[in-house]
């Protein structure tokens, strides 16, 4: 009775969870590559882009003229018969002074319809839309030159409707207005602003000129009655012109010795060549560039932004720590040879069978990184020193052993670093300019590494970031 009442227990079978052996390797293979990460060099990657060194030569000239301010020898009102940049003979008539009213008051009681040609209507909105684009509510100045340009432009047309009119307006009024009229004393060009460098020359220039801040000019126009011995105008009365530069003393060294120089005008990119004068003040240094065209094209300038064209140097611009030098032997071209059935590019390696003694001539692929009249490059890894080469066209053979250094970059854009040799055209303490296109070289928007003494020939990268 009691053998019936007998339970035998089994052990309960264990059974693998596949699961948690997946997540196991897993997370080993993580934690691995975590690891290495942290521990190991990591190649950071620089994009190539091309640059120059002429943004160190960027200045802000000073325009300098021969100018006379010309003055009314009588009070009234002035009436003004050349528009702004006219070039006028010698005595031509200039003004006219008015010592009853004034042009708007003698046109506003008239019937006298003021009306725009279609050049001065395309001239009024080129103007506006031009400041209408430019506006920044940063800078308020251009707010001053736009009342001043529009007014300016205004005042022609007020002017030009006077004389167009002067006879039927006496007769609709029934007065004879008294019109002293003014003529030039000689030929030139007129401008009817002042700002206080009319009379300086060349020798007469300091640092404190070129303050923007403190540059203020004037209109001369007005609708206004004028007192006697006011300025009425200015008259240029040459063609030639001066832009004073203040130099750096590098800038001044390095332009020593010129006689022209080649520069570009930011404002609208007009690139021109001028003879060059140099001048040292004490500390003070400055370029004069003289000039003998293009006068009325910045006759509302009087300071310019240039670029000079000296020491300019464009190519691709690079970092220097990105700049390694590796050693290549020398081989003559005539060793150099092509595979039987490839085009690839190698040498005839002369070997010897350990048993025989006999000699095994192979081809043996290899990179050129660079070649010149009389030798090939060729990687000082990849073969012993004292290796022989054949060549393919005679029983000579050559003996490799002599090496050449080259200064290159390592380029990363098939994820392994491959040398590539540079040539450089400037250098400075952090970047430098290198010439582009060249054999065996460097193209814009190459991916190079960063810090060139973290890669290796061949090797294949861990990108970090470009």
């Amino acid at each position: 009775m009691s053998d019936n009442n007998k339970v035998v227990k089994f052990k309960k079978r264990r059974t693998v969870n596949i699961g948690v052996i997946v997540f196991l390797i897993l997370f080993l293979y993580i934690s691995i590559h975590v690891y290495f990460y942290f521990t190991n060099d990591q190649l950071s990657i620089y994009e190539v882009h091309e640059g120059s060194t002429a943004v160190d030569n960027r200045i802000t000239g000073l325009i300098l003229r021969e100018e006379q301010i010309i003055a009314s020898d009588k009070a009234g009102y002035v009436s003004y018969y050349q528009k702004e940049g006219a070039r006028v003979a010698k005595n031509a008539s200039v003004y006219s002074i008015n010592e009853n009213q004034s042009m708007s008051d003698i046109l506003a009681s008239t019937d006298v319809p003021i009306t725009l040609t279609e050049k001065e209507s395309a001239e009024l909105i080129h103007k506006i839309n031009s400041f209408r684009n430019s506006y920044s509510d940063a800078d308020y100045d251009p707010v001053y030159d736009f009342k001043e340009n529009v007014q300016s432009s205004v005042l022609d047309i007020l002017n030009t409707t006077l004389l167009e009119n002067e006879r039927a307006l006496m007769q609709q009024s029934g007065e004879n207005y008294a019109q002293h009229i003014i003529t030039s004393a000689e030929s030139g060009i007129i401008t009817y602003y002042i700002d206080g460098f009319e009379t300086i020359t060349a020798d007469m220039v300091t640092a404190d000129m070129f303050n923007l801040d403190n540059y203020k000019r004037t209109s001369l126009r007005t609708t206004s009655i004028i007192d006697q011995n006011t300025p009425i105008y200015t008259l240029i009365t040459s063609e030639q012109w001066k832009l004073v530069l203040p130099l750096t003393k590098e800038q001044y060294e390095k332009l020593n010795g010129k006689e022209q120089v080649t520069f570009t005008i930011l404002q609208d990119d007009f690139r021109m060549t001028a003879a060059l004068a140099l001048q040292q003040k004490g500390s003070e240094y400055y370029g004069i560039l003289t000039m003998n065209k293009y006068l009325s094209n910045y006759l509302d300038e009087r300071f310019l932004e240039v670029e000079l064209d000296f020491d300019t140097i464009k190519g691709l611009k690079i970092p220097v720590s990105s700049i390694v030098e590796k050693d290549f032997y020398l081989v003559p071209l005539e060793y150099l040879s092509m595979g039987a059935d490839s085009t690839d590019t190698g040498l005839i390696v002369e070997t010897y069978d350990g048993k025989t003694g006999e000699a095994i001539f192979t081809f043996t692929p290899t990179d050129i990184y660079y070649q010149d009249d009389a030798y090939a490059y060729v990687d000082a890894k990849q073969f012993a020193a004292g290796t022989y080469i054949h060549s393919s066209t005679s029983s000579e053979r050559y003996t490799l052993g002599p090496t050449n250094k080259l200064t290159g970059v390592y380029n990363v854009n098939l994820g392994y670093a491959v040398f590539r040799r540079i040539v450089i055209l400037y250098q400075n303490e952090e970047y430098c300019i290198v010439e582009k296109n060249t054999p065996y070289g460097l193209s814009a928007y190459d991916h190079i590494a960063l810090d060139g003494s973290t890669a290796e020939d061949q090797a294949i990268i861990s990108k970090n970031g470009f």
